[in-house]
């Protein structure tokens, strides 16, 4: 029994250290696509591909070929379409508007709306005051953050808001769905019909709205790929299955913490690649998240 509590224990760290630096780097990454790729077509192409290795590693490494059963796939089709499609899309959608870092920052709210709903709907608990002191506070550094780096600009900024507000509803929606309706099919294929099936409806939005007219395969650039790459391999396969990992295995507001870290890890990669100065109010404001994900993540009820 306390080599199953120190396995899951160890997992658990995996996960969120995982989850914290692969989706730290997406938002710059579906920047750096967007310039040779349509967002939906790239949240398409992105889905797709993670979710077909999902499945066949399980149809020909696991020998699992079993399809889903009728309750499964309808489990599988409502969480692709809030979580993938919407929320996938929709904040694809948002890049072409506004910066990465006004991004994160607006993402930054997520973890406050999927505790309270979470807690509304009778799904979870009554969150502690250390939690609530955590979530709040994370949120306040956020803040603080984006005023330091001066990331609140961009044109077109109501829409790339309202876009992300889009994205925020239908991931938070989706992600306490599959929490509290997962089935007993596993993880890995379920990720991979997950996937694949948000990747179709994605792929048949993108047609259907034209994208492709205006898409020539033979312009995009070495760092579009690249980075659609990185989305495919640490935003999907990685980082996805971490996080899906952690609302099946531990409370909400852990699974959710990723939201307060992405903000911290975009100023350090911006600083380290990007050439951006920090400040002693921008490392103040990294102090004080980290701080405040403790309080989060510290919490055993």
């Amino acid at each position: 029994m306390a080599l199953i509590k120190n396995r899951k224990f160890a997992l658990t760290l995996f996960c969120i250290a995982a989850l914290y630096s692969t989706w730290g780097v997406v938002y710059l990454s579906i920047k750096f696509a967007l310039v040779s790729f349509p967002p939906v077509l790239l949240s398409s192409i992105r889905y797709m591909s993670a979710g077909s290795i999902f499945l066949l590693w399980s149809f020909f490494i696991k020998k699992d070929r079993a399809l889903p059963a009728k309750t499964q796939f309808i489990t599988i089709f409502f969480a692709s379409c809030m979580m993938i499609v919407i929320g996938g899309a929709f904040l694809n959608i948002s890049g072409l508007y506004i910066n990465s870092g006004t991004i994160a920052l607006l993402m930054g709210s997520t973890p406050l709306w999927m505790v309270v709903v979470s807690w509304f709907l009778g799904y979870d608990k009554k969150p502690s005051a250390s939690v609530f002191a955590g979530l709040i506070g994370g949120f306040i550094g956020v803040g603080v953050l984006a005023v330091s780096t001066g990331i609140l600009g961009g044109s077109n900024a109501v829409l790339g808001i309202i876009t992300i507000f889009i994205s925020m509803a239908g991931w938070v929606a989706g992600s306490i769905f599959l929490k509290h309706r997962h089935s007993d099919m596993d993880m890995i294929k379920s990720l991979g019909f997950q996937m694949v099936t948000g990747g179709l409806i994605m792929f048949g939005i993108s047609f259907l709205t034209g994208e492709w007219a205006g898409f020539d395969i033979s312009e995009i650039t070495l760092k579009a790929f690249l980075s659609t790459l990185h989305l495919i391999f640490f935003g999907s396969i990685i980082g996805y299955t971490c996080y899906v990992w952690l609302l099946y295995n531990t409370p909400t507001h852990i699974a959710i913490s990723y939201a307060y870290a992405e903000p911290v890890v975009a100023v350090v990669v911006g600083a380290l690649f990007g050439g951006e100065p920090i400040n002693r109010i921008t490392i103040f404001a990294c102090v004080f998240i980290i701080i405040s994900v403790f309080f989060v993540i510290r919490d055993k009820k």
